[in-house]
């Protein structure tokens, strides 16, 4: 879904997490409203290694200006990234240019799930919180099944990944995993 991002930074140092997703929320509200349009986008608040507070990790799945967003969000430095067209990631490593914008896209998913996997304890994330938020109504859909075997799950993991995206099929399965003690697990991602 994300191909661009924007590191929203607070020139006040912040350490209510609540207020700054209360912050980020707003700010996407007043984009949309400068935008005359609604859009998905994902946010990811970090707290800075170096002590200086929350960032915030915030994708959407097309270009806009960064002035506009530096603009709207008006409490900080903003960096944006351009993970199809940008020649470089956000941290100045070489990229390439993207053969397609899926392709960028899971550029930018793999970027933003490393953050939205970080610093999920109590006392970063707090109770009853969310490590990440997504806009409303833009929530991906969970599908599971059930299946008889691991021939059965083949079968249908063969069906929904496109020929294009077999090349990016990974497979883990619990098996694998010496110290195993729970149930059997296998899943693929793509």
């Amino acid at each position: 879904m994300a191909q661009h991002r924007g590191v929203l930074t607070f020139e006040l140092n912040r350490r209510e997490r609540r207020r700054v997703m209360s912050e980020v929320s707003e700010f996407a509200r007043r984009l949309r409203h400068e935008l005359s349009a609604g859009f998905p986008y994902w946010y990811s608040p970090e707290l800075h290694p170096g002590g200086h507070g929350w960032h915030v990790n915030f994708f959407v799945p097309h270009r806009i200006e960064h002035a506009l967003v530096e603009s709207v969000w008006g409490q900080g430095f903003v960096w944006v990234t351009d993970f199809e067209r940008g020649r470089h990631g956000p941290k100045g490593e070489p990229l390439g240019l993207c053969a397609t914008p899926r392709e960028g896209w899971r550029r930018a998913a793999r970027y933003g799930c490393k953050y939205a996997q970080k610093d999920w304890s109590a006392e970063h994330v707090g109770r009853d919180n969310h490590r990440y938020e997504v806009a409303q109504n833009y929530a991906p859909k969970s599908v599971g099944r059930w299946v008889r075997g691991k021939a059965e799950a083949e079968v249908i993991v063969a069906q929904v990944v496109t020929p294009e995206d077999q090349q990016h099929l990974r497979v883990w399965d619990s098996s694998e995993v010496a110290d195993w003690v729970r149930p059997p697990v296998r899943t693929w991602r793509w």
